[in-house]
């Protein structure tokens, strides 16, 4: 199945469940039709607080989930009956769950425990960390029935800055207008351009992700969020000059291989990671753990200062 953002066109099959669901969610009519739902529903799509499960073969909405970044809340779950059972529910909240505050608890506002239709959501919710903080509470919008609140700590969950945790940031950003490296905005603390024309970046940074002497990485100047997107020739002469640069990286850091990675999950400007690898890597026969950074794999700054200025030697640049 594919989970993806819940658009406008998916709006009348949420629509669709909701109405199926009224019942079990205690809505005193037809929750689908009701005005308030449908508000609610093109308020969430609209600002990226909806998810919606796919099945791939068909193309079928098999289920909905809606959520509050500005409450740090679970604010509506459904899998239509015939997707029940298949794991729906799950990878909708694990999904939701990644865009909310961890720092911070979670919540979700779900039935009392003897109301026997509830357990399957939750069940669910236990299955991700949530437990009953406070019960018979009496809230309007769940219709004068009685529910109860769960919360859930997730704070030592281990996050990076990817787009799985911060889409709004990570879309907004991969356009040009919007872009910090187009924008010439400051580099993080320990950035340093090893070389900078008027189409290539190449980026020095410490302490280095994944501790590796010499990580960093390669960006062209033009804005790009697809690889696929990238004019054949611009394309060639940009891994023209990776290979030019991963050369020369080899040759200074003395490195078994280099590993080429273009993730730009947490950048939205395209570029290339290369994370040169050693004997004694701290990743043997594993991927790199790019959260990884301290301590330095480098023995001072001076070193680090040392490295750039071989590597601008190395490329024929001089210091900038």
């Amino acid at each position: 199945m594919l989970i993806r953002w819940a658009t406008e066109s998916d709006l009348p099959t949420w629509y669709e469940l909701a109405s199926e669901l009224s019942t079990v969610m205690r809505h005193p009519a037809n929750m689908g039709a009701d005005s308030e739902f449908i508000a609610y529903t093109k308020s969430k799509s609209s600002k990226y607080e909806a998810l919606t499960a796919i099945d791939y073969i068909s193309g079928s909405n098999m289920g909905f989930i809606g959520f509050s970044r500005t409450h740090n809340r679970i604010t509506w779950i459904g899998v239509m009956e015939k997707y029940r059972k298949n794991g729906v529910g799950g990878r909708l909240l694990k999904t939701a769950l990644r865009q909310l505050d961890h720092t911070k608890p979670i919540t979700v506002e779900t039935y009392p425990e003897e109301y026997k239709p509830g357990f399957p959501a939750k069940n669910l919710y236990r299955k991700f960390g949530f437990v009953e903080t406070e019960s018979n509470l009496l809230l309007p919008h769940f219709y004068g029935e009685l529910i109860c609140r769960m919360t859930a700590d997730l704070s030592t969950e281990k996050r990076g800055g990817s787009f799985h945790y911060r889409y709004p940031e990570f879309i907004k950003a991969a356009y040009k207008e919007n872009c910090p490296a187009c924008n010439n905005e400051p580099m993080p603390d320990g950035q340093i351009d090893i070389v900078l024309t008027d189409k290539i970046c190449v980026g020095g940074e410490y302490p280095g992700q994944g501790r590796l002497f010499g990580k960093l990485y390669v960006m062209p100047r033009e804005h790009y969020f697809h690889f696929e997107d990238m004019p054949e020739a611009d394309a060639a002469f940009f891994v023209n000059e990776v290979q030019r640069v991963g050369k020369a990286l080899r040759k200074i850091t003395g490195a078994v291989k280099i590993n080429y990675k273009m993730h730009a999950n947490s950048g939205a400007h395209l570029h290339i990671h290369m994370f040169p690898r050693y004997l004694d890597d701290d990743f043997p026969s594993a991927p790199i753990d790019y959260r990884i950074s301290e301590p330095a794999p480098y023995e001072s700054v001076d070193e680090y200062l040392w490295f750039i200025e071989q590597m601008r030697k190395e490329l024929l640049y001089e210091s900038i």
